[in-house]
């Protein structure tokens, strides 16, 4: 996408309108076939827990789009990269209750949800850091600016666009 601003705008919003949607998508069946056991259960009002899949991706996308403002080849995996990390964190808060607990839940959810939301941050941050094999100049700041705000309307539009049609809760 080297010079070309409309096609990292293009990537920017579908790639964040797939994302958003598949997180809807998976709080929807999370809600309706979610594992549940003893005291917990991920059905229903527990299928919130798959909405910190958000900022996780909010990470992967931001990552890449800082990357890439750098020129660094390989901004496409570097972001993938930021939003694995996200889900693993993600994924560890959703897993304390039924793994270790209610009192490791109480005590461990509210720091990974720190941690996800400071990796939201943070994440992007290194990828303007970290030394990168360079492909050439990747545009504007504007441009990148732009696609950033692009991939947080584009993954929220995704995620209430189908939120809409399949609620959670339904």
């Amino acid at each position: 996408m080297r010079g070309r601003p409309a096609a990292l705008l293009l990537a920017t919003v579908s790639i964040g309108l797939v994302c958003g949607a598949a997180i809807s998508l998976s709080a929807f069946y999370v809600a309706r076939y979610g594992p549940s056991g003893g005291n917990w259960s991920f059905k229903g009002n527990g299928a919130i827990a798959v909405y910190a899949a958000f900022p996780a991706v909010m990470a992967g996308g931001w990552t890449a789009i800082a990357v890439h403002a750098r020129g660094g080849a390989g901004w496409f995996w570097r972001g993938v990269g930021a939003a694995v990390v996200g889900l693993v964190i993600a994924f560890v808060a959703a897993a304390l209750l039924p793994l270790a607990g209610e009192q490791a839940d109480r005590l461990g959810s509210p720091i990974a949800f720190i941690a996800l939301l400071g990796w939201m941050v943070v994440a992007p941050v290194a990828g303007m850091r970290v030394r990168v094999a360079t492909s050439g100049a990747m545009g504007s700041v504007g441009q990148h600016v732009a696609a950033g705000v692009l991939w947080l309307a584009a993954a929220l539009a995704g995620l209430v666009a189908i939120a809409i049609v399949l609620p959670a809760g339904s």
